[in-house]
């Protein structure tokens, strides 16, 4: 897998330097044809950015190509589907308002996609575990979230960024990654309806907590709409849609109530995907509409069907291609008569199930009714090969699948009073994390070896009661002084000092010392009254003189260098000096 180094924010300049939020997307694949990463639905403001710098408004069902930049708007959104025949339709992501995308590289279809989230948030709808998966990088982490419902969400507050992470369904991993693009850690798990946050200053990344139950209002009104749709869409989603209509109907932001049974909210999700006005795409033409697998309609209503049953194949093949002969007599009249013009034109839709065959009639430009996945024994349903919107031709939709003689077993994981079940392959390891961050606890392990699973099997948390003091451990100028305190309370230096013995002035302390939940140490920082911090920029250097503990401005921001690379960041933060440095600017 490719590893980004970008160890800051990168600046995004012309037109769109207005957006408040950004967030860059990688998704790749050599899937050949109408395979890739599309736009299926835009609303509000939603912008492509060329790698040419053209700009234009986004269209529903529009490819995306390497270099791309897509900006959402305030009140805005978009909602992005990787399609191939590996892929599954359910699976989607939803760009948040005020966010950015750029297309910025390729590997090959096996290897997946990867999102570099910069600002903003992304709702990441992943329940399949495709062949082709996606991974969600940060500035200071990647996040595996196939397999899953997961929200990542990434921001900056004064010298600090955090990386917050809720995983709705599933088990997504975290991997940390410090301001030069290594790893820092081994990729830790987190499990449903749980959340973590990775926390990055001075000292790079680092857990806040990980593996902590969060309230449903901690959500936006708009993540709780998007997720009332996949309640409703999803088997074995751990929220009922009547929870999320709570939280959502509570939320500050919310922009009216929602009512009625989850069945309703079910027939009629277009308010909860799209909230803003649906971007006009009726001046596009196209000689060959897109093939983009969308994300399932939100529907139980069973196919319409014509006389032709899936018990009565051979008479649906007879009926499917006298419609078809119709429709195409039909079609040339009308385009003799009048171009374009194709009311009350009635196209034929037909669905073939492993062979089995059933007929719906569907008006020009319609969308014909997706059935439910369809159950084989011994076979593994993976999608459809055609799109079920914008009928505009008669059409065959097949669903597609693979021989599945993979054997899971249930593996029953107790956390405290907390248990939750997932399904792990024979043979596989389960996804459980190296360490637990348990208010009052000490994680001390695991009660069974979950290395490699064969049967269904229930794994227990060991876990020790905390007492009620922790130790704080003051280093200044090489010497140690130990004191203990209640936990949660505030550390108590046993002096300040004003120089180390080099003469350095102090600085200040390395970590908080107020609300300390376990044994810590704290160090005492000194420094030169002044350092030397030189910013390399095309190869030119300038030295800036900084007070220590001050931060240092750039002498100016760069847009290109010498050969018209665009200028993207800083290689490393320059805030609360405390030693000479050089930063040299990043162009690609």
């Amino acid at each position: 897998m490719k590893k980004l180094n970008i160890p800051l924010i990168p600046v995004i300049t012309g037109t769109l330097a207005l957006a408040a939020v950004i967030a860059v997307i990688i998704i790749v694949s050599d899937a050949g044809g109408n395979a890739g990463l599309y736009i299926t639905e835009a609303s509000g403001s939603v912008s492509i950015t060329n790698s040419d710098n053209a700009d234009s408004n986004a269209i529903s069902g529009e490819a995306l190509a390497e270099g791309d930049i897509i900006t959402s708007g305030e009140n805005s959104s978009c909602r992005i589907v990787y399609k191939s025949k590996k892929n599954s339709d359910n699976n989607y992501m939803i760009l948040s308002p005020d966010s950015q995308l750029v297309i910025t590289g390729k590997t090959d279809s096996k290897s997946g996609g990867e999102v570099y989230l910069n600002r903003g948030s992304l709702l990441c709808v992943l329940p399949e575990s495709d062949k082709t998966q996606v991974f969600v990088r940060t500035a200071d982490s990647m996040v595996y979230p196939s397999g899953t419902v997961t929200k990542i969400a990434y921001s900056t507050d004064g010298f600090d960024a955090y990386t917050d992470v809720y995983t709705f369904m599933g088990n997504s991993k975290i991997q940390l990654y410090d301001a030069q693009g290594n790893t820092v850690n081994d990729p830790e798990f987190l499990v449903e309806k749980r959340a973590g946050r990775i926390t990055t200053n001075d000292l790079g990344p680092e857990f806040s907590y990980l593996n902590i139950e969060f309230p449903l209002s901690d959500l936006t009104a708009r993540d709780l709409k998007n997720l009332i749709t996949a309640a409703n869409l999803l088997e074995n989603f751990p929220y009922t849609a009547e929870e999320l209509k709570n939280a959502y109907n509570a939320a500050p932001d919310a922009e009216e109530e929602i009512t009625g049974s989850s069945e309703e909210q079910t027939q009629d999700s277009s308010d909860i995907i799209q909230t803003a006005e649906t971007i006009d795409t009726s001046e596009t033409a196209s000689t060959t509409a897109p093939h983009v697998i969308e994300p399932p309609a939100a529907t139980t209503a069973p196919p319409i069907t014509t006389a032709a049953t899936t018990a009565q194949s051979a008479q649906t093949t007879t009926a499917s291609q006298s419609a078809q002969t119709t429709t195409s007599t039909t079609q040339s009249e009308a385009t003799t008569s009048s171009e374009g013009s194709h009311e009350g034109e009635i196209l034929t839709v037909v669905i073939s199930i492993d062979g089995d065959e059933t007929i719906q009639e569907v008006p020009y430009g319609g969308n014909a009714d997706k059935p439910e996945d369809p159950v084989i024994s011994g076979k593994k349903f993976i999608g459809w090969d055609n799109s079920f919107e914008n009928i505009t031709k008669d059409t065959i939709i097949t669903a597609l699948f693979e021989d599945d003689t993979t054997v899971y077993h249930t593996v029953t994981i107790v956390i405290a009073d907390k248990i939750t079940t997932i399904q792990v392959k024979d043979g596989d390891p389960a996804p459980l994390p190296d360490t637990l961050n348990i208010e009052g606890y000490i994680f001390k392990g695991w009660d069974t070896d979950y290395s490699r699973i064969t049967s269904d099997v229930t794994i227990t948390a060991i876990l020790e009661k905390e007492s009620n003091s922790v130790t704080v451990t003051f280093m200044i100028s090489g010497l140690s002084y130990v004191q203990t305190i209640e936990r949660g309370g505030t550390a108590i230096p046993p002096f300040t000092p004003t120089t180390d013995i080099n003469g350095n002035e102090f600085i200040g302390w390395d970590k908080s010392l107020t609300n300390i939940t376990s044994d810590t140490t704290i160090t005492a920082i000194f420094g030169k009254e002044e350092y030397t911090v030189t910013f390399v920029i095309d190869g030119v250097e300038y030295p800036v003189k900084v007070k220590g503990g001050e931060d240092a401005m750039p002498p100016f921001t760069p847009t290109y260098d010498s050969k018209g690379r665009s200028f993207i960041g800083w290689d490393g933060n320059f805030y609360a000096i405390h030693c000479d440095m050089v930063i040299t600017a990043i162009f690609i």
